[in-house]
């Protein structure tokens, strides 16, 4: 079994003249990661590695919910830039390429990725994910590169508010 966790990255703040990757998170940016990591712990799952997209504001929501970890003890945040992805197909190669000794594993990335995979991994239509929204897929496989389909859960802020 592999259990896969996808966040996409909180609100970002449109308050600064600088470029896509090093957008910040906004006020409420902040505050969902706070709730939602909290929500994430209820759910008692152990991760075993983080990875993120490079941007800032994927890395900031990456570490707020790294911070509030029960069991961060021997984790750290990997960043890759084939997470920075708007389509979707960078970071379903980076899962199918995972090692398969990782069986829970946490991912932080984009809109139209997150979109994407909730229709291909879940075949899930007409949802939007929000931002800071999770999903969890569980998938019954032994390899990531085996992945198809599999059931997932999610959960989006607005129903925590």
């Amino acid at each position: 079994m592999k259990k896969l966790i996808i966040i996409r990255h909180a609100k970002s703040s449109w308050d600064y003249n600088v470029e896509d990757l090093k957008r910040p998170l906004s006020n409420r940016g902040y505050s969902d990661s706070q709730l939602m990591s909290g929500i994430f712990n209820n759910l008692d799952i152990k991760v075993e590695a983080i990875f993120s997209s490079h941007s800032k504001r994927t890395l900031q929501t990456a570490q707020i919910f790294y911070d509030n970890l029960i069991d961060s003890a021997n984790l750290k945040i990997i960043l890759s830039p084939n997470l920075y992805d708007f389509s979707g197909n960078n970071v379903d190669g980076f899962i199918k390429r995972m090692n398969n000794k990782l069986n829970n594993v946490m991912i932080f990335t984009h809109n139209n990725s997150c979109n994407k995979l909730i229709f291909d991994y879940g075949r899930i239509l007409n949802l939007h994910v929000p931002t800071c929204g999770i999903l969890i897929f569980d998938f019954d496989v032994y390899l990531w590169s085996e992945i198809i389909s599999g059931k997932c859960n999610y959960y989006f802020p607005k129903t925590f508010k």
